[in-house]
C-alpha cells in the first residue's frame, strides 16, 4: 500500500466510533414511538390548515352572497315607491294605547275574562282605523 492510502485509512478510523448501547430494542422501541407521534402531529397540522383553508373560502363565499344581497336589496328599495304607512300605523297604534289607558283609569282595573273579551274588539277597532287612515290618504291622493 502506498502511504497516501494508509493516511487515508487512519483518518477513516479516527473517524470512526462505536458506541456500546444498553438494550438497543428499548431505544429503536422509543425512536419509533417518537417518530409515530411527530407523524400523528404532522397530519393533525395538514388537517387544521385544511379546515383553515375551508374557513377562508366559507367566509368569501358569505362576503360574496351578502354583497348580492346588498345589491339586490337596495335594487328593491329603489323600485319600491316611498309611503307613509309605516308613520300611518304607529300613530293608530299610539291613539288605541292612549284610548286603552284612558279606559282603564275611567273603569278601573278589569277581571281577565273581560280583557280577554275587550282585546278582539280593540284589534278590529285598531284595523278599521288604520283602514280609516289609508282611505283618507288616498282621497288625499286623487
Amino acid at each position: 500500500m502506498s502511504l497516501k492510502a494508509l493516511i487515508k485509512m487512519e483518518k477513516e478510523s479516527e473517524d470512526i466510533l462505536f458506541v456500546g448501547i444498553r438494550e438497543p430494542g428499548e431505544v429503536r422501541r422509543n425512536i419509533l414511538e417518537s417518530l409515530k407521534d411527530i407523524v400523528e402531529v404532522l397530519q393533525r397540522f395538514e388537517k387544521f390548515k385544511h379546515a383553515r383553508k375551508e374557513k377562508l373560502y366559507s367566509i368569501g363565499k358569505l362576503s360574496n352572497d351578502l354583497k348580492g344581497i346588498n345589491k339586490i336589496l337596495s335594487d328593491l328599495k329603489a323600485a319600491i315607491p316611498e309611503t307613509k304607512l309605516r308613520e300611518i300605523k304607529i300613530k293608530a297604534v299610539l291613539k288605541e294605547e292612549k284610548k286603552e289607558k284612558q279606559k282603564k283609569r275611567r273603569h278601573g282595573k278589569r277581571s281577565k275574562d273581560a280583557e280577554g273579551e275587550k282585546r278582539p274588539s280593540t284589534e278590529i277597532e285598531r284595523l278599521e282605523s288604520e283602514l280609516g287612515a289609508i282611505e283618507e290618504k288616498l282621497r288625499g291622493l286623487q
